[in-house]
């Protein structure tokens, strides 16, 4: 036949035309250092997603929330005694710090509270009426109220300015809110 015993060795076994064992136990290797690289950059990109939609949803909740707060304490209704109009204890009825509540310019009652992990927004001035929830996830309400020379003011009439806080947590998230608000009828 002609073919020598090396060339027949080569044909049989494959020769230069196939890979060694360790040449595709190093190309096996490499590609799972690859895939679990791209599988981790993956991972990383979706779970900074997940957090920043979680803080961006407790942003936009907070802000509505000290909106909806700053909007209702700019109107409580004050009694006018001469010149000066300051708040009487038939104007705000309940003050802590974690609750307030008070009746608007409007004659309607409103107040805020920390119940269960949520601010809630009470349709009346008693602590039987409706409440309606502002902001879940709530881990902390600070109400504080202020004399015009910035020192805690006790009764009613001496509030001047009311300085609100709160925290909205979500897993290990949290986000702080605070501002400070002047009713708009107090001078």
């Amino acid at each position: 036949m002609g073919l020598s015993h090396k060339k027949m060795t080569r044909c049989v076994l494959g020769g230069d035309r196939g890979f060694t064992l360790i040449e595709l136990m190093m190309s096996i290797v490499l590609m799972g250092i690859v895939a679990s690289t791209i599988g981790f950059i993956i991972y990383q990109g979706a779970r900074s997603f997940q957090v920043l939609d979680t803080r961006s949803d407790l942003v936009a909740k907070g802000t509505l929330a000290m909106e909806r707060i700053s909007r209702e304490l700019r109107l409580i209704k004050c009694t006018t005694a001469g010149n000066v109009c300051a708040p009487q204890a038939t104007d705000i009825t309940a003050i802590t710090s974690t609750e307030i509540r008070f009746v608007n310019t409007s004659y309607a009652g409103r107040g805020f509270r920390l119940d269960a992990g949520a601010i809630k927004l009470r349709q009346g001035s008693t602590a039987t009426d409706p409440e309606d929830i502002l902001a879940d996830n709530a881990s902390s309400l600070l109400l504080e109220y202020k004399k015009k020379d910035g020192s805690t003011a006790l009764p009613p009439s001496d509030i001047w300015m009311i300085d609100v806080s709160f925290t909205l947590s979500s897993g290990a998230d949290s986000v702080d809110f605070k501002t400070s608000i002047h009713p708009r009828s107090f001078r």
